[in-house]
Formats: C-alpha cells, structure tokens, sequence
C-alpha cells in the first residue's frame, strides 16, 4: 500500500469537492454480455457465481482508481484488492466471505469453494467489519435490476466500491446480466468505472484466456 501526495495528485480537487457532499458516492449500472462466459462455465462445471466474482475481482484490480481507499483521513492505493462478498448460510442469513485474489483461475476456485462451504455450514463469522484491500461483491441471482444502492459509513468514509450483479436473462440470442458499481466520486468517475465495465466485458467474451490456470 502507499500512501498518495495529495500536494501532487491529480484528482485533489475533485477528491476536496465530492468529499465535502453529504452523499460523496456515484452508482452506474450497465448489461453485461455474458454469453460465451455462461457456456464456459457450463462446460468447465465453474459455479456461476464463484466465477464471476474471479472476473469482477480482475477487472476491478485492473483499474488503480477502484484500489484507492480512504484510510485515517488519507488517500492510499492498494497494489492488489480482493473480493468480500455475501452468502446465505444454511439459514439464509447473511454472511460475509474474503477470499484471496488471485490470478490462477484453478487456485482461486477450489480455496473460495472451500471457504463458501465453511461458511454456509455456519463455520465462519457473521456480519462484520473487514479490512480496506477488498471489494464489496454480492449477487441478486432471482431478479434482473436496472439500479442498486449500497449502505455506506460516512463516519470514517467508507470508499469500499460495491459492485452487484444480477439474474443472467436472454437478450435475443445472447444472455446478459445486470452489473452495478458504486464508488467515492472522489477517487473515481464516469470513466473509471467504464473502465471496469469494458474490461469485465473483454474478460466475458473470452473466458478461456480469463479463466487462466484452470485445470
């Protein structure tokens, strides 16, 4: 982690203005092709939603403004982030899983199978706090959405990107899905998060190469 020059940064002032708002936050929600993704996973047997969370990480540690965080009043960029997600326990209550990040698709898969097991079998903490280098991920798999809000803390400000995605569902011939981002406008835009959106798109459409070290 290292820690930004605020006297050279180049978004200090957008950062000093948004995060004087009251609600210093920005959401966008796009479709996201996922048609060759959902045939690989099908033939590969890759859970659909382990898989996509392999992907969001990916494309999210690809863009340095989404592994920025506000820590102790200042800006800091992690060199890599990884994904704290939502599961429902054998209760459908809501739990929290961290998982590693990693590149090696195979490695990534089998140790966040083994931790959502642990997990829905009651074997792993409820609800709570975690630490600045991940992301926020969770799925609606019933339900095809056009928006998504997020909970966020403003006392200390919370700048964890949310990303939520949702039911795949046919569009014509393909299959998309509903992928929503929530960041800090202070350390992100419009652009950065298009920036996600067109690289979780490039890692969608060729899966083999995305899905690297896949046995």
């Amino acid at each position: 982690m290292k820690r930004i020059d605020m006297d050279t940064w180049s978004r200090r002032e957008q950062y000093q203005y948004f995060s004087g708002m009251q609600w210093p936050y920005v959401a966008l929600t796009c479709e996201i092709d996922v048609t060759a993704l959902r045939s690989f996973m099908l033939a590969r047997k890759v859970p659909s939603y382990i898989g996509m969370i392999h992907l969001v990480t990916k494309a999210a540690n690809s863009v340095p403004e989404l592994r920025l965080r506000i820590e102790d009043g200042c800006v800091c960029e992690h060199e890599v982030v990884h994904p704290s997600f939502t599961l429902l326990d054998s209760d459908e209550a809501l739990r929290f899983c961290r998982a590693q990040h990693s590149d090696d698709a195979g490695d990534f898969i089998a140790r966040t199978r083994a931790l959502m097991d642990r997990t829905k079998n009651g074997q792993a903490d409820a609800l709570s706090a975690t630490s600045q280098d991940v992301i926020y991920l969770s799925c609606v798999p019933w339900v095809h959405f056009t928006a998504v809000s997020h909970p966020m803390n403003h006392t200390p400000p919370d700048a964890i990107p949310r990303i939520t995605w949702g039911r795949f569902v046919p569009r014509g011939e393909r299959l998309v899905a509903a992928m929503s981002l929530q960041v800090h406008h202070g350390l992100a835009d419009g652009l950065h998060i298009s920036r996600f959106m067109l690289k979780l798109g490039e890692l969608c459409d060729a899966p083999e190469e995305a899905f690297a070290g896949l046995k």
